[in-house]
Protein backbone atom coordinates (compact mmCIF):
# COMPACT_ATOMS: atom_id res chain seq x y z
CA UNK A 1 0.00 0.00 0.00
CA UNK A 2 -0.74 2.96 -0.95
CA UNK A 3 -1.90 1.65 -4.60
CA UNK A 4 -2.60 4.36 -6.66
CA UNK A 5 -3.73 4.85 -10.57
CA UNK A 6 -3.72 7.69 -12.81
CA UNK A 7 -7.43 9.73 -12.46
CA UNK A 8 -8.00 8.86 -15.96
CA UNK A 9 -7.32 4.98 -15.75
CA UNK A 10 -9.25 4.59 -12.10
CA UNK A 11 -11.99 2.23 -11.70
CA UNK A 12 -10.58 0.14 -14.95
CA UNK A 13 -9.77 -2.95 -12.80
CA UNK A 14 -5.30 -1.48 -13.25
CA UNK A 15 -5.09 -1.52 -9.58
CA UNK A 16 -6.88 -4.49 -8.32
CA UNK A 17 -4.45 -6.17 -11.39
CA UNK A 18 -1.68 -5.13 -9.61
CA UNK A 19 -2.77 -6.14 -5.74
CA UNK A 20 -3.87 -9.59 -7.49
CA UNK A 21 -0.20 -10.00 -9.28
CA UNK A 22 1.83 -9.18 -5.89
CA UNK A 23 -0.80 -11.69 -3.98
CA UNK A 24 0.42 -14.20 -5.82
CA UNK A 25 3.84 -13.56 -6.32
CA UNK A 26 3.72 -13.79 -2.43
CA UNK A 27 1.93 -17.57 -2.73
CA UNK A 28 4.42 -18.31 -5.53
CA UNK A 29 7.51 -17.20 -2.56
CA UNK A 30 5.51 -18.92 -0.05
CA UNK A 31 5.03 -16.31 2.01
CA UNK A 32 2.61 -17.49 4.49
CA UNK A 33 1.03 -13.63 5.57
CA UNK A 34 0.38 -10.02 3.82
CA UNK A 35 0.43 -7.34 5.92
CA UNK A 36 -0.96 -4.12 4.71
CA UNK A 37 -1.83 -0.45 6.40
CA UNK A 38 -4.52 0.35 3.35
CA UNK A 39 -8.16 1.68 2.72
CA UNK A 40 -10.46 -0.43 4.93
CA UNK A 41 -13.21 -0.18 2.24
CA UNK A 42 -10.68 -1.52 -0.65
CA UNK A 43 -8.52 -4.41 0.84
CA UNK A 44 -11.25 -6.96 2.38
CA UNK A 45 -12.23 -7.59 -1.34
CA UNK A 46 -8.69 -9.86 -1.35
CA UNK A 47 -9.73 -11.56 1.82
CA UNK A 48 -8.07 -8.78 4.03
CA UNK A 49 -9.45 -8.87 8.14
CA UNK A 50 -7.90 -6.89 10.72
CA UNK A 51 -4.82 -7.46 11.73
CA UNK A 52 -5.50 -7.76 15.77
CA UNK A 53 -7.81 -10.63 14.77
CA UNK A 54 -4.54 -12.63 14.64
CA UNK A 55 -2.77 -10.47 17.92
CA UNK A 56 -1.16 -8.67 15.07
CA UNK A 57 -1.04 -4.51 16.18
CA UNK A 58 1.50 -1.76 14.47
CA UNK A 59 4.12 -0.03 16.49
CA UNK A 60 2.09 3.38 16.39
CA UNK A 61 -1.59 4.82 16.26
CA UNK A 62 -3.41 3.44 13.20
CA UNK A 63 -6.95 3.13 13.53
CA UNK A 64 -7.94 -1.08 13.94
CA UNK A 65 -9.47 -1.49 10.90
CA UNK A 66 -6.72 0.19 8.51
CA UNK A 67 -4.00 -2.56 9.72
CA UNK A 68 -4.89 -5.94 7.67
CA UNK A 69 -3.79 -9.14 7.33
CA UNK A 70 -4.42 -12.16 4.38
CA UNK A 71 -3.37 -15.76 5.58
CA UNK A 72 -2.07 -17.14 2.32
CA UNK A 73 -1.29 -20.49 4.07
CA UNK A 74 -3.44 -21.78 6.32
CA UNK A 75 -1.23 -24.85 7.32
CA UNK A 76 1.63 -22.35 9.09
CA UNK A 77 0.83 -20.33 12.56
CA UNK A 78 0.11 -16.71 12.31
CA UNK A 79 2.83 -14.99 14.36
CA UNK A 80 1.73 -12.72 16.40
CA UNK A 81 2.65 -9.32 17.97
CA UNK A 82 3.97 -5.80 17.28
CA UNK A 83 5.19 -5.31 13.72
CA UNK A 84 8.50 -3.09 13.48
CA UNK A 85 8.72 -0.99 10.35
CA UNK A 86 12.50 -0.13 9.25
CA UNK A 87 13.78 3.39 10.43
CA UNK A 88 14.12 4.70 7.06
CA UNK A 89 9.86 4.78 7.13
CA UNK A 90 10.00 6.82 10.43
CA UNK A 91 7.17 5.16 12.76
Amino acid sequence: APVSTAPGHQRRGAGRAVVRAVLDAARLRGEPLVLVLGHPEYYPAFGFVPASRFGIRPGFEVPDEAMMALVLDGSVPVPTGTIRYPAAFGV
